[in-house]
């Protein structure tokens, strides 16, 4: 996987919650791993922590629709934002079982509370962090990670935004 990961992707990461340390055990926090353009505009989310599995599986449905995106780039077309919306929009149909007049309509440029408001409808409340994943990038594919990464936080994973240091048991 690491492999993978190294050929296509550039790794980061950066501290928006906090946890605590007791012994070598981390206690709270979550975790989301951004698949981003170079401009970090978000192609795709996990939320959660996953097994090894299944981020590769995410990092290679990532992969596979850039390589159809880019067979399909046209004046015309749908563009990039186009194929990614209509491919989360169609994992939320095979995986999540929505029905097409359930999904979200795309609409570009949504700020962070329409896509906090979005989640809110009754229909997505039920899904699976990773369902709601699919409801917002499917609304507003690449939208600005600095606009998403906020309700994925918190609308998605349910943490806080925070930039209190980690705690170290035992330590003042």
């Amino acid at each position: 996987m690491g492999n993978y990961l190294n050929t296509f992707f550039t790794s980061s990461y950066q501290k928006v919650g906090t946890f605590r340390v007791a012994g070598t055990k981390k206690q709270g926090g979550n975790v989301a791993s951004y698949f981003c353009t170079p401009d970090g505009q978000v192609l795709h989310v996990v939320a959660g922590p996953v097994n090894a599995a299944e981020l590769l599986r995410e990092a290679q449905w990532v992969v596979e629709t850039w390589k159809l995106a880019q067979l399909e780039k046209q004046e015309s077309g749908p563009g990039l934002k186009g194929i990614f919306g209509k491919a989360h929009a169609e994992r939320l149909r095979w995986e999540h079982g929505l029905r097409q007049h359930e999904l979200p309509a795309r609409t570009d440029g949504l700020s962070p509370a329409v896509l906090a408001e979005l989640l809110k409808r009754p229909k997505y409340q039920a899904l699976k962090s990773q369902g709601r994943v699919h409801v917002v990038l499917a609304a507003a594919p690449l939208v600005p990670i600095e606009q998403l990464y906020q309700v994925v936080f918190e609308r998605i994973l349910g943490e806080t935004i925070s930039t209190n240091p980690v705690q170290i048991a035992g330590l003042p």
